[in-house]
C-alpha cells in the first residue's frame, strides 16, 4: 500500500490519523449513521488511505488487544504515531479525573495514565497526549480551581517520574491538547498559554517531557490563531505533535477537513513548520461526517491529505525575502495580496 509521503518536510515525513476518525457517525444528538466498525479493522482502512502513523486511545486499544494491535501494525507496514488515555468515557470520570473532587478518581485516573505509558512504549509510539477531556467545571464554585490546578500538576508529575524512573532516556514524551470547551462548559488546559503555564509549574526534573499537541480546530473554538498557538509553542521549544483538521468559527467541535475552511491560514501554517525545521508527525483529528456512506469513509483522510499536500507545496514556494521586504516596509496588506497570490 503506497504511504502518502511529505517528502520535503523535516524528519517524519508520514502522515498520522487515529482510528476514531473513522468512526460510525454518532454525535451528542443522534446515533450511528454507518455499521461500527471494530477498531482493529480499522487498521488496514487507515493503511489503504496512505497513512504511515496511526493513534488511538486506551478504550480502543486496550492492553489486552496490544499484542494483536502490534501484529497488525506490521503486517500493515505502520507505525503508532501517539496513544493516548481517555479520562471521558468512562462514567467514573463523569466529573474529571485528575480534578475530581473524589480521592478515589483521581487514584484511578492515575493508575490508567501509568498504565498508558507502559502501553504508549509497547507499541512503540514516541508520544503519548493527555486531553483531558472532563477536566472542568459546569457550575460555579464546584470545585476548588486552585486545588484542581494543583492535583494536575501533582498527576503530571507522577506520570513523569514513573516513565523516567521505568524507561530512563526511552520514556515518551508527553503532549498535553488544549480544548476550551466541549464536554465541559469550561475546560481547565482550555488553551495553549494555560498548558504552557502548567508545565512551567512541573518539578524541573519532568518539565523536559511536557509539551503540547494544539489542535487547529480547538484553536478557532476559543477564538484564537493557530498559527499564533503553534508559533508560541515553537517558541517555547514544546511542538511535540499536532492534530490538524479545520473548524467553522467557534462552533461545536466540528473535526472537518484540514485545509476546508481557512486555506490561506493553512497556508501560512505550512509556512511557519517549513521554517521552523519542525521533525514531528503531521496528524489529522478530522471525523467521517455523519452523512458519508460506509463505503465513503475515508474520504475525510483523502481530502485532509490531498489539501495538505497541495498547501503544503505552495507553501514551500512562498518567497521568504518577499514577505521580510513586506514586514520591513510595514506593507501588510501588500503582504496580504502576496500571499493570497501563492494560494491562489
Amino acid at each position: 500500500m503506497n504511504k502518502i509521503i511529505i517528502s520535503s518536510k523535516s524528519g517524519k515525513q508520514g502522515l498520522g490519523a487515529g482510528v476514531w476518525n473513522l468512526g460510525p457517525g454518532r454525535d451528542p444528538f443522534g446515533g450511528p449513521t454507518r455499521q461500527e466498525i471494530p477498531v482493529l479493522d480499522r487498521i488496514p482502512l487507515l493503511a489503504a488511505a496512505g497513512i504511515t502513523y496511526i493513534e488511538a486511545h486506551d478504550v480502543e486499544i486496550p492492553l489486552s488487544d496490544v499484542p494483536k494491535a502490534k501484529k497488525l501494525l506490521k503486517q500493515y507496514g505502520l507505525k503508532m504515531g501517539m496513544y493516548t488515555p481517555s479520562f471521558f468515557a468512562d462514567p467514573i470520570f463523569k466529573d474529571g479525573a485528575m480534578t475530581s473532587n473524589e480521592r478515589t478518581v483521581r487514584k484511578l485516573a492515575l493508575k490508567n495514565a501509568l498504565q498508558a505509558v507502559d502501553v504508549t512504549v509497547e507499541l512503540g509510539a514516541e508520544v503519548m497526549v493527555f486531553w483531558n477531556g472532563r477536566e472542568g467545571f459546569d457550575f460555579m464554585l464546584a470545585k476548588n480551581g486552585q486545588d484542581s490546578f494543583r492535583r494536575m500538576v501533582e498527576g503530571f508529575n507522577a506520570v513523569g517520574e514513573y516513565a523516567l524512573a521505568k524507561y530512563g532516556k526511552k520514556a515518551p514524551r508527553f503532549a498535553i491538547e488544549p480544548k476550551p470547551n466541549e464536554p465541559r462548559a469550561n475546560m481547565y488546559l482550555s488553551s495553549v498559554g494555560e498548558a504552557l503555564y502548567l508545565i512551567s509549574r512541573l518539578d524541573a526534573a519532568v518539565q523536559h517531557l511536557f509539551g503540547l499537541n494544539p489542535e487547529t480546530a480547538h484553536s478557532r473554538m476559543a477564538g484564537l490563531d493557530y498559527v499564533w498557538d503553534v508559533e508560541l509553542c515553537l517558541e517555547a521549544g514544546k511542538l511535540f505533535h499536532i492534530h490538524l483538521n479545520s473548524q467553522d468559527t467557534t462552533r461545536y467541535d466540528q473535526d472537518l477537513p484540514f485545509g476546508y475552511t481557512e486555506p490561506l491560514k493553512d497556508l501560512a501554517l505550512c509556512v511557519v513548520l517549513q521554517d521552523a525545521k519542525w521533525e514531528g508527525i503531521l496528524a489529522f483529528d478530522v471525523k467521517a461526517p455523519r452523512t458519508d456512506r460506509q463505503e465513503d469513509i475515508a474520504d475525510i483522510l483523502h481530502t485532509s491529505a490531498a489539501n495538505l499536500q497541495r498547501l503544503w507545496a505552495k507553501a514551500l514556494k512562498v518567497d521568504r525575502k518577499k514577505i521580510a521586504e513586506f514586514r520591513s516596509t510595514q506593507r501588510y496588506t501588500a503582504l496580504a495580496g502576496y500571499l493570497a497570490k501563492c494560494l491562489y
